[in-house]
């Protein structure tokens, strides 16, 4: 017989095995409103390219292709005209393929993520754009949460 201190440690094992896996194959979580933006400190000017990039192993889970279906559809939808001057481009990187190692150090990827670079004049800047996983299922929300991302990141507003 096992006491009931015997199972605290059994139920908080499980417990962190719950949380770490949800972010893949939890509930998803459907957000009505965009939240906040963090953005790097570009200040107040024209970012000559932006860069979005999706970083995912394959396969993926559901949310992951979610994000990544949705991200190219805001691109093709919204910013065409930026994608054909190459203001903008769109990456889908398999992070499985040992060819895609650099630009995934480059950007700090190393799972499922959708990181933007721009190139200005003081160098390099990466930023996640994390909070695209409160809308992978909703995706309105998700469109316009990211266009609202990329066209302040084109616009070298924060």
């Amino acid at each position: 017989m096992i006491s009931d201190t015997g199972l605290l440690p059994i139920a908080a094992g499980i417990v962190v095995v719950l949380v770490m896996v949800t972010g893949c194959t939890g509930s998803p979580q459907i957000a009505t409103t965009p939240a906040p933006v963090t953005s790097v400190g570009l200040g107040n000017h024209t970012v000559p390219h932006a860069d979005l990039v999706f970083f995912h192993p394959v396969p993926g889970c559901d949310s992951c292709d979610q994000v990544g279906r949705f991200a190219n559809e805001t691109v093709t939808t919204y910013f065409a005209q930026e994608l054909a001057r190459g203001t903008l481009t769109y990456r889908d990187v398999n992070l499985n393929l040992p060819e895609n190692a650099a630009i995934a150090k480059k950007y700090g990827a190393y799972d499922n993520s959708l990181f933007v670079g721009v190139q200005d004049e003081s160098g390099f800047h990466a930023t996640e754009i994390a909070d695209i996983w409160y809308y992978a299922y909703n995706r309105e929300a998700f469109m316009q949460y990211l266009r609202g991302v990329l066209g302040r990141q084109l616009a070298g507003t924060p």
